[in-house]
């Protein structure tokens, strides 16, 4: 079982260490001693990226498979699974080797058309995936409510990323030579706003289920859901082709987004990790169990 190797601690070491490499390595063009060092960085990104949502993507399956009398709960997995998947793959189509196979690839349109090939799919996985949890819950009469404040705050996100598709012909794919690339774009960025608003629902079953480690499961996701939307939004905002309401954007702010970023592909993982620990402890309690009656077996 990969459960019992991939814990919340060992997902928590990669993430500080991928933090730490990031760092170092822009630190000394920070302070002026030297050049970025660009293309290390985007390698350590990449393969940092693959290795999160792998995690995510192997645990989620584990969990998915321990469900097998629970339809909605094993679905739900399962889409997060394909979530983890889909991204995973996209981490690997942003690699900066590609750069070296054609020229300017990431940074064309190209590029962007097989990201968004893969974004919106991601999305549609990740909220139905959300969708099928919460179904689940209600199905079972957990009882979790969503209060006023979080469908006013439901509401206000929504309105935030509306107002970015009405900027849609500014957007990075506004322009692209793909028409597919500009319809799916505007898509992506719908699906994102309805699942960081989503979010507000995660945050209030993780309230309401307290201190334990399902909890903890829920508030994992509901950072890594409601951090992309902040990324995502944001990087609309320092946008020279969006000016929102900043008008330019430093090196330090790009890096910084970047950073966010990783930050959120370990938050995925994460999750899954701490919801892989319920099944392993499960496991290692009924196998305590068992050593325990057989040692009261009469001879």
């Amino acid at each position: 079982m990969l459960a019992a190797r991939i814990t919340p601690k060992v997902v928590a070491y990669g993430l500080a260490a991928e933090l730490a490499l990031l760092v170092g390595l822009y630190l000394p063009a920070a302070f002026g001693w030297s050049s970025r060092f660009r293309l290390t960085e985007a390698i350590v990104m990449t393969i940092a990226g693959v290795l999160a949502f792998g995690f995510a993507l192997v645990l989620s399956l584990e969990v998915a498979a321990e469900y097998r009398q629970a339809p909605w709960a094993r679905l739900a997995w399962l889409l997060l699974a394909a979530n983890a998947g889909l991204s995973l793959v996209k981490r690997g189509v942003g690699s900066p080797l590609f750069d070296f196979v054609r020229e300017g690839y990431r940074t064309g349109p190209l590029r962007g058309l097989l990201d968004n090939l893969l974004v919106v799919p991601a999305n549609l996985c990740l909220l139905a995936g959300l969708l099928a949890m919460w179904w689940g819950f209600h199905r079972i009469g957990l009882g979790f409510r969503v209060e006023r404040r979080d469908r006013a705050a439901m509401a206000l996100i929504a309105a935030l990323f509306l107002t970015l598709l009405l900027y849609r012909e500014n957007l990075s794919q506004g322009q692209s030579p793909y028409v597919l690339s500009r319809m799916l774009q505007p898509l992506g960025l719908a699906l994102l706003g309805v699942i960081s608003a989503f979010g507000l629902v995660l945050h209030r079953y993780a309230v309401q289920m307290g201190d334990g480690q399902l909890a903890r499961v829920m508030r994992w996701l509901m950072f890594y859901v409601l951090l992309r939307g902040v990324l995502v939004f944001s990087r609309g905002l320092l946008s020279p082709q969006l000016p929102l309401l900043l008008d330019s954007s430093s090196d330090l702010d790009e890096w910084a987004l970047d950073l966010l970023w990783q930050v959120v592909h370990w938050a995925l993982a994460m999750a899954t990790a701490y919801r892989a620990q319920l099944t392993v402890s499960a496991a290692a309690q009924l196998k305590q169990l068992r050593a325990t009656k057989a040692e009261i077996v009469p001879v």
